[in-house]
């Protein structure tokens, strides 16, 4: 796997929730009620919250690898 595939997937993601969650937030517009909140907050909330912790993590990962790889290109 290329490394340039994390960071690519990682916008991948981070575009889909950005719109996933723009279509929710116009949605609200026309739908509050309980079921609606309650959609709101047992699961938009956490995946959003879950999306910026996996968008976060594959960052962080991607500095390990390419580090990873500067090193192992200077020990050539």
């Amino acid at each position: 796997m290329a490394l340039g595939s994390l960071i690519d997937g990682a916008g991948q993601l981070d575009a889909a929730a950005d719109l996933l969650e723009e279509t929710w937030l116009t949605a609200r517009t026309n739908w509050d009620d309980g079921v609606s909140r309650s959609l709101d907050e047992d699961h938009f909330e956490p995946l959003f919250a879950q999306v910026r912790m996996a968008i976060d993590a594959i960052s962080r990962l991607n500095s390990v690898l390419m580090s990873a790889c500067r090193e192992c290109e200077d020990q050539r």
